[in-house]
């Protein structure tokens, strides 16, 4: 008896029966959707991180004088990065399984979905996509800390050289509302102002520098509150207007 013959009379000593072809049409279907949610969640948790990166702004560790490791973590956004590891690993899990996926190489499936993420990610971010989720995201989860409200604590230390606040006043110096309410008189004769910044009044500011005494601040370095990127889509967006 030929292998064929011997095969088909296992086959139907077995009682096997043929699988419908749609089955494996809906089997596929089903894992090109799942592969592309993936994709979906990875790009917002990967607009969420640019968010984070561009709020927290690396180089002024520079400026930190102590605990810079500790200073570190506490501006990358961690949880997000597990998010785009999680998403990115499950969408080239589902890829594999679908119809051509077993065609392609390990390290092309995982190239093509973490460009693809880095892609739509930064499209979302510049969308104001990113913020917006993570701000939900930050409403929705009470033990989660948003990154606004770590950037208000990061830049409501006087005392260790951050400052920020709303300008009420321009005269000789500026005179601002910090976060918690107090007015400081801020000395910026020799700081570095970014050319974001007109310093009118009801902008909001950072400042790096000391404090000189009480309620007088004397700034190195004057920033506007929102990141470069960000910064630079909102005055693109009033040039259009």
């Amino acid at each position: 008896m030929k292998n064929s013959e011997k095969m088909l009379a296992k086959i139907k000593s077995r009682k096997v029966e043929q699988v419908p072809k749609w089955r494996f049409w809906v089997k596929n279907i089903l894992f090109c959707m799942l592969f592309l949610f993936s994709i979906k969640f990875g790009s917002l948790a990967f607009a969420v991180v640019l968010f984070a990166i561009d709020s927290a702004e690396f180089d002024i560790l520079s400026h930190v004088t102590h605990s810079k490791i500790e200073f570190l973590l506490s501006i990358l956004p961690i949880l997000w990065i597990l998010f785009i590891v999680v998403f990115l690993f499950g969408a080239v899990q589902l890829f594999k399984k679908t119809k051509t996926g077993y065609r392609y190489s390990p390290i092309l499936i995982v190239g093509g979905s973490f460009v693809l993420s880095i892609v739509l990610g930064t499209l979302l971010f510049f969308a104001g996509g990113g913020e917006k989720l993570e701000q939900k995201f930050a409403d929705k989860v009470s033990f989660y800390e948003s990154i606004e409200e770590k950037k208000i604590k990061r830049w409501s230390m006087p005392e260790k050289g951050f400052l920020s606040g709303i300008i009420i006043k321009k005269e000789e110096n500026i005179i601002i509302e910090d976060l918690n309410g107090k007015q400081w008189e801020i000395d910026f004769s020799e700081a570095e102002v970014k050319k974001r910044l007109s310093l009118k009044k009801d902008e909001k500011i950072k400042i790096i520098g000391k404090i000189l005494e009480d309620n007088i601040f004397v700034a190195e370095e004057i920033r506007p509150w929102k990141g470069r990127m960000r910064q630079g889509r909102r005055q693109n967006n009033e040039i259009h207007d």
